[in-house]
């Protein structure tokens, strides 16, 4: 069974205090007895061993945790490492392929690849739980719109395009002008001021950013999960970093 450690605190130091009483108690009888001298004295190494014993056992106890805990960081931060590696090496690769095509379809081609990619990986890595992704790509037209592009991650009904002056809209195309990012951990119970989720969609934590390169701008990044806390501050950066990477492609030329 396992204690709280709240709990644990309280139980282990009544058993220390208990045996440093009973220790002391049971070396005043072995002082004073004659018959049984030796098993009063037995008594007394006792209980002074407990008394002792309990809060040494307990810090070796929170030295292997720690040790636990700091491997356990270890290795999850390694495991990240060759995971980034893995999803980001394979588009800087292609990113090399879009600069050097020899031409314009070709290029074209391969940006396609690329972003499909990125996006593949924002599913994949930012966010715990079951992540969506989706670039916006800015479609022709007065008022400006920002249309669903590419998605990947979660299975789920196709988000609605954002269209510029709506509540929405201004959210959205206000972080495009300035590189700022939205972000949300939970809808319900901090939303975004004129951020509205309608049905069929279903998302409690969503952060998005601009997909840009110095004054040319493409769109924006958006990543939505099911769970509240699903996408946190700290997704931020990775979700910006691939938001270069698809920058970067759709710049050249």
């Amino acid at each position: 069974m396992r204690i709280a450690p709240g709990t644990r605190v309280y139980l282990t130091t009544a058993i220390s205090l208990a045996a440093v009483g009973l220790a002391t108690w049971m070396g005043k009888e072995a002082g004073t007895a004659i018959a049984d001298r030796q098993w009063w004295t037995l008594g007394t190494v006792a209980a002074s061993v407990i008394a002792a014993g309990v809060p040494a056992y307990e810090q070796v106890r929170k030295e292997r945790m720690r040790a636990t805990a700091q491997q356990a960081a270890t290795d999850a931060a390694v495991a990240m490492r060759v995971t980034l590696n893995d999803a980001l090496d394979p588009i800087v690769r292609q990113l090399g392929r879009v600069v050097t095509a020899p031409g314009k379809r070709e290029r074209e081609a391969l940006q396609e690849g690329v972003v499909a990619m990125v996006v593949d990986s924002a599913a994949r890595l930012v966010g715990t739980g079951r992540v969506r992704a989706c670039l916006y790509r800015f479609a022709p037209g007065t008022p400006r719109v920002l249309a669903p592009d590419q998605y990947s991650g979660r299975v789920d009904d196709p988000l609605p395009p954002i269209t510029e002056g709506t509540p929405e809209g201004d959210l959205v195309f206000g972080i495009v002008r300035h590189n700022q990012h939205l972000l949300c951990p939970d809808l319900d119970t901090s939303p975004l001021p004129g951020w509205q989720v309608t049905a069929p969609q279903t998302y409690l934590s969503f952060a998005a950013v601009p997909v840009a390169a110095g004054q040319n701008a493409f769109g924006i990044l958006m990543v939505d999960a099911l769970d509240p806390d699903s996408i946190r501050q700290l997704d931020v950066p990775l979700l910006r970093l691939l938001a270069g990477l698809l920058a970067d492609a759709l710049g050249a030329t």
